[in-house]
């Protein structure tokens, strides 16, 4: 099988959620849904301000080039893998699930956005969730992380509603203002209490496995 169509086969699916890694055509409707808004303009979620002047000339291409370059880097090395999260085949937002040296480390980290229309229905926790199962169910890590900057709420409501625990604090500067963030874990044995939320996960091969390290 090609790597192509080994990646392509990879699929997610909740209850409301299907997970894949983005088309070009999903990529055109992810940027689309970014553009419609993430979050309030005074507010900042992310390490990254990635979001500020995301509709200035150029941004789109860089949109699409750095979900391009993610796919196309995938190695037992490193690998991120930038799921498209659709509901009823309309794509909302992105959740992200990345590791390097996956074989020895068995560690991962996750990052999501979702279009403000969205925002308040739980989608973003079976958004984690789904890419938990991977992680934990079918890749073998023995933890995840993950991160929450003071003031979002709504992800940090996502972690303790997954069983992560916060295990440090650090500070980030997205906007040139330190602010502080807290550095949470996630076990498989506070996975599996925690579980709650039914994923399917389609298109594990040994392919898939040896890609990332897993095998």
């Amino acid at each position: 099988m090609s790597r192509a169509a080994t990646l392509e086969g990879l699929r997610l699916r909740t209850p409301r959620l299907e997970l894949r890694l983005p088309r070009d055509d999903d990529l055109a409707e992810l940027y689309d849904a970014a553009m419609a808004g993430i979050h309030p303009p005074d507010e900042m979620p992310f390490g990254i301000a990635w979001t500020d002047g995301l509709g200035d000339p150029g941004r789109r291409q860089e949109f699409f080039d750095y979900h391009l370059q993610a796919l196309a880097g995938i190695s037992p090395e490193r690998w991120h893998l930038l799921f498209c999260a659709s509901e009823r085949g309309r794509p909302v937002g992105v959740q992200g699930v990345e590791a390097e040296r996956f074989a020895d480390e068995r560690r991962v980290d996750t990052g999501s956005w979702l279009t403000a229309a969205v925002h308040g229905r739980g989608l973003g926790t079976e958004m984690r969730a789904a890419v938990l199962e991977l992680a934990f169910g079918h890749l073998g890590a023995r933890v995840a992380g993950s991160g929450a900057i003071d003031g979002n709420v709504a992800s940090r409501r996502v972690s303790d509603k997954l069983g992560y625990r916060e295990v440090g604090r650090s500070t980030v500067a997205p906007r040139g203002v330190e602010v502080g963030h807290a550095n949470l874990e996630l076990t498989p044995e506070a996975w599996r209490s925690a579980r709650s939320i039914p994923v399917e996960v389609d298109g594990i091969t040994p392919d898939l496995l040896g890609m990332l390290g897993a095998g």
